[in-house]
């Protein structure tokens, strides 16, 4: 069996030899093919092995990661980035639905990333989420991206396109403002967590709402209706939060 070729760009070479390690303990499927430490070095290390795996860490000697993808002319790969700072760029990756982990970082963590990323080799959808990335972390953008995964394909939507979404058997149900649905298979909690740093609210275990396209609270009924007229209900004890986040600007959201 041809085993896949993995290059390792890090600049900490503690860091470098424990990802050696790992790699070499978990995937006897994997033959790393080089290691190295700065953008330079990444580029032509990719031209001349053209890797199916990386592992980047983000902050290099010569740059970042994003200025080693940004340039490459070859990307038939996967990658798993790895950083120490909580960051913008960070929640980017989060949004991209591409995989990272935080140093310093857990065994079992970074294992997960990389058979995840293994999972990914055959998926056409790929660089869709490289373009949403690249969307997520170009400061000039006024809107994120975001990778909904379905069970066969992806959505990348703006942020702002989601109206509410909806907790289901086996993943969640996103609805936008075109009047369009999408199932995701991941949990909602899932994409919670990515957007509540936005402008989204969980007022109730099952719905996840865009505050944003609310246009109307009954307290009586103790429903909610967003703007495409759809109604959901709210839980009582969420309600204070669900206030006090209606009163935040919508400009104190990243």
């Amino acid at each position: 069996m041809k085993k896949l070729k993995l290059l390792i760009v890090e600049d900490d070479l503690y860091n470098q030899a424990a990802v050696v390690q790992i790699v070499e303990n978990h995937f006897q499927e994997i033959r790393i093919v080089d290691k190295v430490i700065s953008v330079a070095d990444g580029l032509k290390a990719i031209e001349k092995h053209q890797p199916d795996l990386l592992i980047l860490d983000i902050h290099l000697v010569d740059g970042t990661s994003f200025d080693i993808i940004r340039q490459c002319e070859y990307k038939d790969f996967k990658i798993v980035f790895m950083s120490a700072y909580q960051e913008y760029a960070l929640e980017a990756l989060q949004y991209s639905a591409v995989e990272f982990v935080f140093k310093p970082f857990d065994v079992n963590e970074l294992v997960v990333a990389i058979d995840k990323a293994i999972d990914e080799i055959q998926d056409d959808n790929y660089p869709l989420k490289l373009n949403a990335l690249f969307n997520n972390i170009d400061y000039q953008s006024k809107s994120k991206k975001v990778v909904i995964q379905g069970r066969n394909k992806i959505k990348v939507c703006d942020v702002n396109e989601i109206i509410w979404a909806k907790a289901i058997v086996g993943g969640a149900n996103f609805y936008f403002e075109d009047g369009s649905y999408f199932f995701a298979c991941k949990p909602l909690r899932r994409y919670e967590a990515i957007l509540s740093s936005h402008t989204f609210f969980r007022c109730h275990p099952h719905y996840l709402i865009n505050l944003l396209r609310i246009k109307e609270i009954n307290l009586e009924l103790k429903r909610i209706r967003l703007s495409n007229d759809d109604e959901v209900v709210y839980e009582d004890r969420r309600y204070p939060q669900l206030i006090n986040a209606l009163k935040q600007p919508a400009e104190s959201y990243n």
